[in-house]
């Protein structure tokens, strides 16, 4: 029998030259393409992300989030490639690197935040790096850096109060989360606070309650999930596609390349 640490190694590397053969020949579809990231390779920063932006733009046309999200809803259909972008947890890297890069290729971000991750001291800091999102030794953006992102034009969202899941918790709970997170942004940084992405992002990581309360409580809900179609949950549910500004720029073509729906 395989180890499974050696079965994954393969899986991966045959994944990988699949995407490198594939994203060659592959071409962003006529569409609107919200991408969602997270993290940086720290070292490689922020020449990566901007070689990829750089090389993205031979193949689409960047527009902000605002735009994005109105084609979406009033169902337009360019025949042209459209990328918008949204970053979920709210690392530092939102500020240091992605916002900044952003900026010189004329376009901006949707930036999803956890307010108690925002105010965390060390030990919660720790906690949510390593056990609740599983990306250790990053630090969060504080209050004085979100609202100077909003002040140069970048939008920020609601992503739960602690990035818990939304499936199966009772009334308070849920309240807490979804509406309190709301709340909390607003107050902080003086700006409405219109668009909320679950933790998680996969459809089975919310259910019917969770997203009636999420819809009832902003404008925009976002998923990260089911992405050759731009909604989920009966039309209430925008869907992202998942990407990392470190990948390759032939994985993105090819993802990019899917007739959405």
């Amino acid at each position: 029998m395989i180890n499974p640490s050696i079965y994954f190694s393969i899986r991966t590397w045959l994944r990988g030259r699949f995407l490198d053969a594939i994203g060659t020949i592959a071409k962003p579809a006529p569409g609107i393409h919200i991408l969602n990231g997270h993290r940086t390779e720290e070292e490689q920063e922020p020449e990566t992300f901007r070689l990829l932006l750089k090389n993205l733009s031979l193949h689409v046309k960047f527009i902000r989030i605002e735009e994005a999200i109105n084609m979406i809803k009033t169902h337009q259909h360019p025949d042209v490639p459209l990328v918008a972008f949204t970053f979920d947890d709210g690392f530092m890297e939102c500020y240091d690197v992605f916002a900044p890069v952003l900026e010189e290729f004329d376009t901006n971000a949707l930036f999803f935040i956890n307010p108690n991750y925002v105010e965390g001291d060390n030990e919660y800091i720790k906690q949510f790096n390593d056990h609740t999102v599983f990306t250790p030794n990053r630090q969060p953006m504080r209050w004085h850096h979100l609202k100077e992102l909003s002040d140069r034009g970048f939008v920020i969202g609601a992503h739960t109060m602690d990035h818990q899941m939304i499936c199966g918790q009772n009334d308070d709970l849920l309240h807490y989360q979804i509406c309190e997170c709301k709340t909390t942004i607003e107050q902080q940084l003086g700006i409405t606070c219109e668009n909320f992405a679950f933790p998680y992002g996969k459809l089975s990581h919310a259910d019917i309650k969770s997203i009636d309360l999420a819809c009832q409580t902003y404008k925009n809900v976002f998923s990260q999930s089911d992405y050759k179609h731009y909604f989920s949950f009966n039309n209430r549910v925008i869907n992202r596609r998942h990407f990392e500004p470190f990948w390759p720029i032939k994985h993105v073509k090819y993802f990019l390349s899917t007739h959405k729906r």
